[in-house]
């Protein structure tokens, strides 16, 4: 790349790249959609202007304006017009589908998976729904009790009356039912004492990617969801990713944070797909963001450390009360960790005014006064704690 027309034989390569992506056909014979496309695209750019950096000035500017071509070509070569963007999904938005929205997917979300690491992070570990594989996820704070994470905790395990594994014991926990197709030689009693197992028929042409995906499953949900709420955008999967990018763009984050989600290692041996998220520091720094959060600050958890030793006690013993299920077992897995209880013990006491204001004879409030009594305290204490733990919020 010495030669004095390298700058042009790295634009060239880079827009015939380009053209490759545009006419690409994926697995299912289908072309690439627009944000494949430009993944592709920007990875392999960067990564050539990486290993050149003496050509960036003079070739940056024209493949920039090459790649919006190539979005805009992606975006009409379906039906021949310009495609109408998703409407970004905003935290009004979502508080508003608050009471309506549910998820499945929690019921493999169980108590052990929820711990506090090194640096204050609280850190829960899922299933995703992708890939099935395990994930680890930042939780942050958030200032409207509504739609802070922490309490949506505290209150599913206050609601919790019998040891269970899971988070949400309210929801039914999925079963995998295995399908066997009827023959001739099939035993009628087989069928009789199974009959649930039993198929007329499986279309062998038929593959895993027939069927539906994140996608139309989430798009399902919002068509149920967005009517009874109220809320007038039409809003589509896309939605939240979009959301969550110009929340992001408006916090004067580094573009890399934000683009660099399912980035192409281009250094790696198997050219394989790497999820920055999957590392802990990406994860906290991008989450920190998405939930409001300023991403050069470090954001403290809040803890039972501001009261002294003797009200500490205290209110440990309401929330023994308060968590036994969570608490009490002796097997390791119904449990909850005990710096976790004093975290989201923490984040109840802080926000036990407004679920009152809300509904004073709500299930959780009721729970929470109810052990308190029964614990020798009253009302106005669990307000009194309040208050203090709201004066020192910022320790």
């Amino acid at each position: 790349m010495g030669h004095e027309k390298a700058a042009l034989v790295l634009e060239a390569v880079v827009d015939k790249f380009g053209m490759y992506l545009a006419f690409k056909e994926g697995r299912k014979g289908q072309l690439l959609a627009r944000h494949s496309v430009m993944q592709y695209y920007r990875q392999a750019k960067n990564w050539l202007l990486d290993q050149f950096p003496q050509h960036r000035a003079a070739v940056d500017k024209s493949l920039l304006k090459k790649g919006q071509v190539l979005e805009r070509h992606c975006m009409k070569r379906v039906s021949g017009t310009s495609v109408n963007k998703a409407p970004a999904c905003t935290k009004k938005t979502l508080k508003q589908m608050a009471e309506y929205l549910r998820a499945s997917d929690l019921t493999l979300l169980r108590k052990a998976n929820l711990s506090i690491r090194a640096g204050g992070i609280f850190f829960v570990r899922f299933i995703r729904v992708k890939t099935s594989e395990e994930h680890g996820l930042s939780l942050f704070p958030d200032s409207d009790f509504a739609l802070c994470p922490l309490l949506a905790i505290a209150l599913a395990l206050v609601t919790h009356s019998s040891p269970t594994l899971m988070l949400l014991n309210q929801i039914p926990e999925q079963q995998s039912i295995s399908e066997a197709a009827v023959t001739p030689a099939t035993p009628l009693i087989d069928l009789i004492d199974h009959p649930e197992a039993a198929t007329l028929g499986v279309d062998q042409s038929k593959t895993i990617d027939a069927s539906p995906g994140i996608h139309s499953y989430v798009n399902r949900i919002l068509q149920r969801v967005v009517g009874k709420t109220g809320v007038a955008e039409n809003l589509t999967s896309q939605s939240f990713r979009r959301g969550g990018a110009h929340h992001a763009n408006g916090t004067g984050m580094c573009v890399q944070w934000i683009f660099d989600r399912g980035a192409w290692n281009m250094t790696s041996t198997n050219k394989a797909f790497t999820y920055v998220f999957n590392t802990p520091a990406e994860d906290h720094k991008v989450a920190g963001v998405l939930s409001g959060h300023d991403p050069e600050k470090a954001e403290a958890l809040l803890s039972l450390d501001t009261f002294d030793s003797e009200t500490q006690a205290k209110i440990r013993r309401v929330a023994s009360a308060l968590f036994g299920a969570s608490t009490g077992p002796d097997a390791k897995a119904y449990n909850v960790n005990a710096r976790v209880v004093d975290t989201i013990m923490a984040y109840l006491l802080l926000h036990y005014p407004s679920l009152k204001w809300v509904k004073a004879d709500g299930l959780a409030v009721q729970r929470i006064e109810s052990c308190a009594i029964d614990k020798g305290f009253t009302g106005n204490k669990l307000l009194a704690w309040s208050s203090h733990r709201s004066c020192t919020r910022s320790r």
